[in-house]
């Protein structure tokens, strides 16, 4: 069953689709997760119509397709087997991305069960305050080679992206299994070894056909009430690179669609609740516009001005006199991009909350550029710091926030 009327509830203007995290949206997802366990939590469920299929067993698998918007399922995905097994016997919603709609900030939210604002990791490009500098969130390592021999001689901790209880850590706690099947080089990074912390084992793939087998093996092997996680990065490679829709991205699509009948074909019959869904959608690279003339209303600190941050679908910038910066962008931006002030940000709730904690307070910016469908806008704080992609995520369009939720159980397959 495919709920395609869901899409309408959710709050939209003219360019963007807001994130409803009452009940329909990427972050109430780790809820449903421990309310399938009957594990007591404070967060929000996603509405029950959305899982009714799955509730009721021992093993919970949730399949993270990274920059799979929902269109692409309907669109790409529905032609094969193992697909439309899923559209006609489990369920298949619209839901809403988190803003950010970014790896960054929904691995942390799948990984601690918190929104943006509660974690504050909100993008790829974020500024350390604690460091002074700019880096990638998840390499935890700075964007700027300028920076690199500061970096190495702050001796910096990777904790400080993220203070708190892991996910894993949380169903440990109760009694809970949990499993992690991801790509070997993301297991190697300093943001895993504290994010995955709890799991009781992590299994690396260099290959995604590698993946599915290991997952395949690992679920036929568990007995006990056990939660797996597993990655896939390929469709959003492919969409950085060659742009949604082309046919690298729709190559990656196919070959995934055939390890996805290979697992069916094995398991299917067996009482085993499998959630898939993604981070974000993608907008094709079609516009790219690069601010100028700022430099007088851009932050100085220690006598250098502070760099953008965030992406080209979402940059923020840092300002004393954030007013006059957001009026100076919307004349040059006009009908490229809307303008906000972090205080407007904050207001519009749209990180998950009104309010964000004071130690990541200082990650936010003074003012966010959101692009409009199909644009980027970038300040170049180095003349090479220049938009590559031709596919990006990260900001407000329906093809970045419009995401799948599909739930089946296994044993609903017959005959497959």
């Amino acid at each position: 069953m495919i709920n395609h009327k869901l899409e309408y509830r959710y709050k939209s203007d003219a360019h963007f689709v807001y994130p409803d995290y009452d009940g329909y949206n990427f972050s109430n997802i780790n809820s449903t997760i421990l309310s399938l366990f009957n594990i007591k939590h404070d967060g929000k469920d996603l509405d029950k119509k959305l899982y009714s299929n799955i509730c009721g067993t021992k093993k919970v698998v949730f399949i993270y397709i990274d920059g799979l918007g929902y269109d692409s399922w309907i669109n790409y995905l529905g032609k094969y087997r193992a697909f439309k097994e899923i559209n006609e016997s489990g369920i298949v919603s619209p839901i809403t991305s988190i803003f950010p709609s970014t790896t960054a900030a929904a691995s942390n939210t799948i990984n601690t069960g918190l929104t943006p604002a509660e974690h504050g990791l909100f993008e790829w490009r974020l500024y350390i305050d604690q460091y002074d500098m700019v880096m990638k969130s998840l390499p935890f390592i700075p964007v700027y080679k300028q920076d690199r021999e500061k970096f190495i001689e702050a001796n910096p901790n990777p904790s400080v992206l993220f203070h708190g209880k892991t996910f894993y850590e949380t169903l440990k706690e109760n009694g809970i299994k949990s499993y992690v099947v991801s790509r070997s080089e993301l297991l190697k990074s300093s943001y895993s070894r504290i994010m995955y912390s709890g799991a009781k084992e992590k299994k690396r793939y260099d290959f995604l056909f590698e993946g599915f087998l290991i997952l395949k093996k690992l679920l036929e092997k568990i007995k006990d009430n056990s939660y797996v996680f597993f990655y896939i990065e390929e469709p959003d490679k492919m969409e950085h690179r060659y742009g949604p829709g082309s046919p690298e991205h729709l190559e990656s699509l196919h070959y995934m669609a055939g390890l996805f009948n290979s697992l069916f074909e094995n398991l299917s019959g067996q009482d085993i609740s499998i959630i898939i869904s993604s981070d974000h959608g993608f907008t094709p690279v079609n516009h790219k516009t690069y601010v100028s003339g700022v430099e007088n209303l851009m932050s100085t600190k220690n006598g250098k001005r502070m760099p953008e941050t965030w992406s080209p679908r979402d940059m923020a910038m840092y300002s004393e006199n954030p007013e006059k910066l957001k009026l100076f962008l919307e004349n040059q931006l006009n009908g490229k991009a809307d303008v906000i002030t972090k205080l407007e940000l904050l207001e519009s709730g749209i990180l998950g909350s009104r309010k964000v904690d004071e130690k990541y307070a200082s990650r936010l910016g003074d003012v966010i550029v959101l692009p409009y469908s199909g644009n980027t806008v970038w300040y170049k704080y180095y003349e090479d710091d220049i938009i590559k992609d031709r596919g990006m995520h990260g900001g407000l369009s329906r093809e970045e926030m419009i995401i799948p939720l599909a739930t089946i159980n296994l044993k609903d397959i017959k005959n497959y």
